[in-house]
């Protein structure tokens, strides 16, 4: 792997790892806190994080309402160590 640091921020919250791991297909904040019976916030506080290390990606950021997030071709290359 090349990047454990990527690795280790997202397994060491298993919130964050929960909502990492369901992004497999293109969901909203809104659809992720239901799925994962969290709170919106802390949803987009995860979103965020794993934003900022380009984990996800937004698909539609032009959008101000029912913007939809996915893994990224770094994130789908994590998920494949977090997997083995």
């Amino acid at each position: 792997m090349e990047n454990w640091g990527d690795y280790s921020f997202v397994v060491r919250s298993i919130n964050r790892k929960k909502v990492f791991l369901d992004l497999s297909s293109p969901k909203t904040p809104t659809e992720l806190a239901k799925d994962l019976d969290l709170n919106l916030g802390y949803i987009s506080n995860i979103i965020i994080s794993l934003l900022e290390r380009k984990l996800i990606e937004c698909l539609n950021p032009e959008e101000k309402r029912h913007r939809l997030y996915r893994r990224t071709k770094k994130g789908e290359g994590l998920i494949k160590n977090m997997k083995e």
